[in-house]
């Protein structure tokens, strides 16, 4: 039997898969809830991650007093090739490799998705498109594949790392800091 195979222009198949992420086909309410229950330990951690989430680590990072809590993770967090990642919910407790992560994102962003593609990535349950959308809507696509390309480069010494790892690590030690 001829199976069809049809492709989509970039452009569509990345707005399709952003648009499957937004309506919850991706993303898991078990990591949102781990990541709540983690954040929920320290409620001045918790504070700062939102105020990045609805700021933008930039703005958090210039209005914070220095030496205070909020100072340390936005700093820390503009200076980390992964920092731009925290925006997606649930990137706390993410444990996907940050090897594995970047490269995953990478194919999707440069590559026509097929169809087969994206029911793969359903049935995967991929979190992928929750951090290309991030992306996307900060830098726009090419500056994002751009950067994707530079978080690998800089991200070597912890690509074997999970990313919620990574930054639970980065957090606490700002914690620990202050």
């Amino acid at each position: 039997m001829y199976k069809r195979r049809f492709r989509l222009p970039h452009v569509v198949s990345l707005a399709t898969l952003l648009l499957l992420g937004g309506c919850g086909y991706f993303g898991s309410d078990e990591k949102l809830q781990l990541e709540q229950a983690w954040l929920a330990q320290d409620p001045q951690l918790k504070q700062v991650v939102e105020h990045i989430r609805a700021k933008g680590i930039d703005v958090v990072a210039q209005s914070a007093a220095a030496g205070t809590v909020s100072a340390c993770v936005a700093e820390k967090l503009k200076q980390d090739p992964l920092g731009k990642l925290v925006d997606v919910e649930g990137a706390l407790v993410e444990s996907a490799k940050v090897a594995e992560l970047l490269g995953d994102l990478q194919r999707v962003m440069e590559q026509e998705v097929s169809i087969e593609q994206i029911t793969s990535l359903l049935q995967k349950g991929a979190d992928v498109t929750a951090y290309a959308k991030s992306l996307i809507e900060q830098q726009g696509l090419e500056q994002a594949i751009q950067s994707l390309k530079q978080m690998a480069l800089a991200s070597e010494q912890f690509a074997q790392q999970d990313l919620g790892a990574h930054f639970q690590q980065l957090l606490q030690e700002c914690k620990a800091s202050n």
